[in-house]
């Protein structure tokens, strides 16, 4: 599992501030913009979506397959039916735009990404107009696999050139600009409004391990992203971004502590970024549900991760772009068209898909990286597992037997009980449900 543990910071709200003298406010299904319209945008990340033909006879009970989850453990196995959920609902709820910040398929196989774009234009024939960016198991990812009983066998993998032609329709046909260093660009959403789509990706780095976790916005496509924001200003334009990778920590000290989720070299772009004027991005990767804010020389950035379809709570986003307001509100996924193992219902398996995961890794992670003794890593897991469940559904409120147990870890171990405490401390904002004035 890749999620690893560390301190919590959750700010509130959502801000964007109009470059005119009066504020922008957007039509929801009728393009342009008058006063008291709106703009609905839904977010769904982190669909790792893994195409059924993937998964041959005796594949889901393999031991290549098992040996897969117990290194990652995702839902994989159900992400076909999780997404059609999603797409259904979409389909009623009809937001104006999806945003896609990226992991849309679980380790870049093409034959994934195709079924994806087939999937997106249904969604643009019934009036939603989907934008993507590529995630780090999007691109000439070597773990693009088959499983068959117990062994895998390599699938075609996606290249950079691959993603932009599949999701042609998605983001890079319409773009009226594009980065020549990477898989970046600008989509103009309604009169007066603009997304630069970030690719903070590796996969040129990549080998035969497959991807990197990691994410850098390269020199060269952050000298072009400087461009397109200040001429977004020039056009009294509003502008905000979406990037797979988180931009600010959403807890101190994560990038130490659990190196690959924020961008290299966080705080330096950031600062750059907001010196320009951004003030708003979303993005996913932590299949965490939670919105942080980062101050710079007065002014405040506002990232706002969506978790993931294959990781419990399984959330998406509703957010609405208002006159003075943005609306965030966080729909789950309660429910599939696929037969259980036991006989549970959705929500009730995919907990505790995750939580009986996380307590084998958690007892490894405790005992081999941190060194606790067998004693001390066996009575910790559970509490750091109820803590990263937590942190992944948003808005965290410790229960009294929490913290009773924490503090018998103390007598333990003052660091452990020191670093899951922070899992459960939130400073009072709405990760899920918010109205931010602006």
């Amino acid at each position: 599992m890749k999620k690893k543990l560390t301190l919590l910071v959750l700010a509130t709200g959502l801000l964007l501030q109009s470059c005119t003298k009066n504020p922008i406010n957007y039509n929801a299904h009728g393009g342009g913009y008058i006063p008291g319209g709106h703009l609905r945008i839904a977010v769904v990340s982190d669909i790792h979506y893994m195409h059924p033909s993937l998964l041959g006879p005796g594949g889901a009970t393999g031991a290549a397959f098992l040996n897969y989850l117990n290194q990652d453990p995702k839902l994989v196995e159900f992400s076909d039916p999780i997404w059609r959920q999603v797409m259904a609902t979409l389909k009623e709820e009809k937001p104006d735009i999806l945003l896609v910040p990226g992991d849309i398929t679980k380790d870049g196989e093409k034959i994934g990404h195709q079924a994806m774009a087939g999937f997106f234009n249904q969604l643009r024939e019934n009036g939603i107009q989907v934008y993507v960016v590529p995630g780090n198991h999007d691109i000439n990812n070597a773990k693009a696999k088959k499983y068959i009983g117990d062994n895998d066998f390599p699938v075609e993998m996606t290249s950079k050139t691959d993603f932009a032609n599949i999701y042609g329709n998605f983001g890079y046909n319409s773009a009226i600009a594009r980065d020549a260093s990477s898989l970046s660009y600008v989509a103009q959403l309604q009169p007066g409004l603009r997304m630069i789509g970030i690719d903070a990706c590796k996969y040129d780095e990549y080998g035969p391990s497959g991807d990197i976790a990691a994410g850098k916005i390269k020199p060269e496509t952050l000298g072009w992203i400087m461009t397109q924001i200040a001429k977004a200003k020039q056009q009294h334009q509003e502008i905000f971004a979406m990037m797979h990778h988180n931009l600010i920590e959403h807890y101190t000290g994560q990038s130490q502590l659990d190196p690959g989720y924020v961008i290299d070299d966080w705080q330096n772009v950031t600062n750059t970024l907001m010196d320009a004027g951004l003030k708003l991005i979303f993005t996913g990767h932590y299949h965490a549900n939670d919105i942080a804010s980062y101050t710079y020389n007065g002014n405040k950035l506002y990232d706002i991760q969506t978790g993931s379809l294959v990781t419990a709570p399984i959330p998406y986003r509703i957010v609405t772009m208002k006159s003075n307001k943005l609306e965030v509100k966080t729909n789950h996924v309660q429910s599939i068209a696929a037969t259980l193992p036991g006989g549970l219902n959705f929500t009730d398996y995919s907990t505790l898909f995750l939580s009986g995961h996380l307590d084998g890794y958690f007892n490894y992670y405790l005992s081999n990286l941190l060194g606790a003794p067998a004693p001390v890593a066996s009575y910790a897991a559970p509490l750091f597992r109820n803590g990263i469940m937590a942190h992944f559904a948003g808005d965290e409120k410790m229960p009294p037997d929490q913290r009773a147990k924490i503090d018998a870890l103390a007598g333990m171990s003052q660091q452990l009980a020191g670093i899951v405490t922070t899992l459960w401390t939130d400073p009072g904002e709405k990760d899920n449900n918010t109205n931010v004035d602006y």
